[in-house]
């Protein structure tokens, strides 16, 4: 199979058919607020987003159904959303329910597309793929009461399945993660690990065991979500469990949409995503250009300070953008490391030739008890 059917998902390329199958996270509920629309761009198409004003969000085709205008420029009306241009207005569903200066018999016989939506885990979740939607799947990992959710949607400047194969891909991280220590030191401290995956109901496990010890286990779920069990965060929240879900914008971008559980609750909790709120915003908004100035030699990693909030994000980026926004996967040599990466491909391969050739595809399930180990700081 050409590997140019994994990476392109726009509206009927295999890929896109495949992801479209899932529900997939369209928007961080904080980014919508009561009585807005947003444009939103998943998979090289385009949406209109609202909120209504009871606070359910409602997802839309992008244009009105009259002259096309960008239904997003318009205002809301209660649950609907009324067009800027010739106040034509459409309720949750895209049903048109009223045309300025047309008789009502013309509205009932209007409508834009519309698509399920769900609101869970600070995430804005749409089915925009064909038929029925599946079950919606849940996390009871995120749902404690004992937890903060710390969420965002950052914005990544190279193909998702450059993000996706980095999930599978273990020996990076001591290299790319090595925060200027010395990799051949690194090396003698922490030994070659000893990767083995497996395919499993949810999608893959990998398990990784270092010569001092330490056997960790991790969990990867079809078709684009990483789960990461203790990641380190900062001196306060320490480690925190994470749930991560790579969706496409268009060929050459995507979001990296991350629900993050910390220990903190109540005022305290709130605080401190507040403060990562507002770090973010700056980091999102000057990372592509580091990662640009970096991959054109004009500036070092190790001239950017290591204590951003997003220095792990952005030594990701240069590696997986640094393989080109679309990676040339023909001129790669894959190597026992790489039994992820490898088996990742070869389950992605198998489920597009099954959707091709219509066969039954994967159903895949998350487990609650599926809780990867990671050993204490």
């Amino acid at each position: 199979m050409d590997f140019s059917e994994m990476v392109h998902t726009g509206p009927g390329t295999l890929a896109g058919r495949y992801l479209r199958m899932f529900w997939q996270p369209v928007c961080c509920s904080y980014e919508l607020s009561v009585g807005r629309a947003l444009p939103i761009r998943i998979m090289g198409e385009d949406f209109t987003l609202y909120r209504g004003d009871s606070g359910i969000p409602y997802l839309l085709g992008p244009r009105c159904a009259h002259r096309g205008t960008q239904l997003s420029a318009g205002w809301v009306e209660g649950e609907c959303i009324r067009c800027f241009y010739h106040g034509w207005k459409y309720d949750g569903t895209g049903q048109c329910v009223e045309q300025p200066a047309e008789d009502h018999a013309f509205a009932e016989k209007v409508r834009v597309p519309g698509y399920p939506v769900k609101e869970y885990i600070g995430l804005i979740f749409a089915y925009v793929g064909e038929g029925e939607p599946p079950p919606f799947p849940r996390y009871p990992i995120l749902e404690s009461t004992e937890i903060s959710l710390d969420v965002a949607g950052l914005r990544r400047i190279c193909n998702y399945f450059n993000n996706i194969d980095n999930s599978l891909d273990n020996a990076h991280v001591r290299f790319v993660h090595r925060r200027h220590r010395d990799a051949a030191q690194d090396r003698v401290v922490l030994g070659d690990p000893i990767i083995s995956v497996e395919e499993s109901e949810w999608g893959i496990k990998r398990y990784v065991k270092y010569p001092d010890g330490k056997d960790l286990t991790f969990f990867f779920g079809m078709p684009n979500i990483n789960f990461i069990n203790g990641q380190v965060v900062d001196p306060v929240i320490k480690r925190a469990d994470v749930l991560v879900f790579k969706v496409p914008v268009d060929g050459e971008n995507h979001i990296h949409f991350e629900v993050r559980a910390i220990a903190l609750t109540g005022e305290r909790g709130r605080a401190w995503i507040e403060e990562r709120r507002k770090l973010r915003v700056k980091a999102e908004r000057d990372r592509p250009e580091l990662v640009q100035a970096i991959l054109a030699g004009k500036l070092r990693l190790s001239d950017v300070d290591p204590n951003r909030i997003d220095f792990v994000m952005l030594e990701d980026e240069v590696a997986q953008t640094g393989q080109g926004a679309i990676a040339v996967r023909s001129n790669e040599h894959l190597g026992r490391s790489d039994r992820g990466v490898f088996l990742l491909r070869k389950i992605w391969e198998r489920e597009l030739r099954n959707l091709a050739g219509g066969r039954p595809i994967k159903q895949w399930s998350y487990q609650p008890d599926m809780v990867p180990t990671y050993p204490e700081a």
